[in-house]
């Protein structure tokens, strides 16, 4: 009778405690707004892309200067090239330009085997002579801009015969970049106000900053001109620094 007992109240009490289970199980599945309660809603925010920039006068500039021989020979070529070379050089160190400021860019020894103005003509069926070519090319600093004419046309005087490239920059453009990034982070803020305010929200703090790598100094333009040898000119003119960073900005309701 005891054991008898003792079952029918083990019984009752798992039917207890299933149905007590059923029953929380019913009722997360009848309530999904409990359900996802704990779920965490994704943050809304406005990005937006803010642009500055400023204009700067450059302060040095940097032009590839350098001589090109040819001869029948190899040796011929690289020894014509290095006299002519060193005239180069010391017409530079002459202009006031620094060693450090000189820096070799390029130098090649070219086979050419059939020069147009060595080329077989129909009347002869002689192999044309080959030709050995020589070019010795160097990256100059200038930092004076009031002399890059005087820098070239003393080159030009020396022997130089290929001039190329010539570029302004700034000596140390930190300070123009600074300025610049002050200037696009104004701008995003004024973006993301604007748009807060179109789109009927309220612009809480910054969510994340990030830099648009692509940031470029552009030539503006010209501002003043050197004439150099052979009628042409320099002109420095102005460069502006840009500068683009990417901000996201809470939304609050």
């Amino acid at each position: 009778m005891i054991k008898r007992m003792a079952s029918v109240g083990i019984a009752l009490a798992l039917i207890l405690a299933v149905g007590l289970g059923s029953a929380w199980l019913w009722d997360q599945v009848s309530s999904p707004a409990a359900a996802q309660s704990s779920e965490t809603s994704p943050a809304e925010n406005i990005t937006v892309v803010g642009q500055g920039s400023v204009r700067m006068s450059p302060d040095i500039a940097q032009v590839s200067i350098g001589m090109e021989t040819s001869a029948g020979t190899v040796g011929e070529a690289v020894g014509e090239n290095e006299a002519q070379m060193v005239k180069i050089l010391a017409a530079l160190a002459a202009a006031g330009i620094a060693e450090k400021d000189i820096q070799t860019m390029n130098y090649s020894i070219q086979l050419d085997r059939y020069p147009e103005q060595m080329a077989r003509t129909e009347s002869s069926s002689a192999e044309p002579a080959p030709v050995y070519r020589v070019s010795n090319m160097v990256t100059v600093t200038v930092r004076d801009l009031e002399s890059v004419g005087d820098v070239l046309d003393a080159v030009i005087e020396a022997g130089a015969n290929n001039i190329w490239g010539i570029t302004f920059a700034l000596d140390d453009p930190t300070a123009a970049q600074s300025e610049a990034r002050v200037k696009a982070m104004e701008d995003a803020q004024s973006r993301a106000e604007a748009l807060a305010e179109l789109g009927g929200v309220e612009l809480g703090p910054v969510m994340s900053i990030s830099e648009v790598v692509g940031s470029t100094v552009v030539p503006m333009g010209a501002m003043a001109e050197r004439a150099v040898a052979g009628g042409g000119s320099v002109s420095p003119g102005e460069l502006e620094i840009s500068y683009q960073v990417q901000v996201s900005y809470f939304i609050e309701r």
